[in-house]
C-alpha cells in the first residue's frame, strides 16, 4: 500500500522576516508563560485567602443580624440567618449555641440539644455552650444528663 502525505520544504513560500517575527513572538510567549505559572499560583492562592475573608466577614454580618432578630422576638428570622452563617463558617461554636437558645425559647427541644451538641463539639472548653447543652437536656425531662 502506498502511505499519503504532503511533502514540502520548510519555509518555501514563507518570507524570512515573517518566520522570524513568528519565531520571536514565540520566544516571548514562552518567556511570559514562565513567568506567570508563579503568578498564577500566587493570584489563586491570593483569592482563596479574599474569599475566606469574605465568608467569614459575612457570616459575623449574619450573626449580627440574627442577634438582633432574635432580641426582637423574631426566632424564625433568627435562626434563618444564623443558619445561612453556619454554611458559610461551619466551625463557628457560638452560632450553633445561640441557635440553641433560640430553639428552646420555641419549645423545640430536640434540635435544640442537637444544635448544643454541635456547639459543645466545635468548642468544648466553652462553658456558654456546656450550660446550653445543659438546659436543652432540662428541657428534654433529662436530669440525668
Amino acid at each position: 500500500m502506498a502511505s499519503f502525505g504532503w511533502k514540502r520544504k520548510i519555509g518555501e513560500k514563507v518570507s524570512k522576516a515573517t518566520s522570524q517575527q513568528f519565531e520571536a513572538e514565540a520566544a516571548d510567549d514562552k518567556e511570559l508563560s514562565d513567568g506567570d505559572d508563579a503568578n498564577w499560583v500566587h493570584a489563586t492562592k491570593r483569592r482563596k485567602e479574599i474569599l475566606m475573608e469574605d465568608c467569614v466577614k459575612r457570616s459575623k454580618q449574619l450573626k449580627d443580624e440574627g442577634a438582633s432578630l432574635a432580641e426582637n422576638r423574631r426566632y424564625r428570622e433568627a435562626i434563618h440567618k444564623w443558619d445561612e452563617a453556619l454554611q458559610l463558617t461551619p466551625e463557628d461554636a457560638t452560632l450553633y449555641e445561640m441557635k440553641s437558645q433560640v430553639l428552646m425559647s420555641l419549645h423545640e427541644m430536640f434540635p435544640a440539644v442537637h444544635a448544643a451538641e454541635m456547639a459543645v463539639q466545635r468548642n468544648p472548653r466553652s462553658w456558654d455552650a456546656w450550660q446550653t447543652l445543659g438546659r436543652a437536656q432540662l428541657g428534654l425531662g433529662e436530669i440525668a444528663l
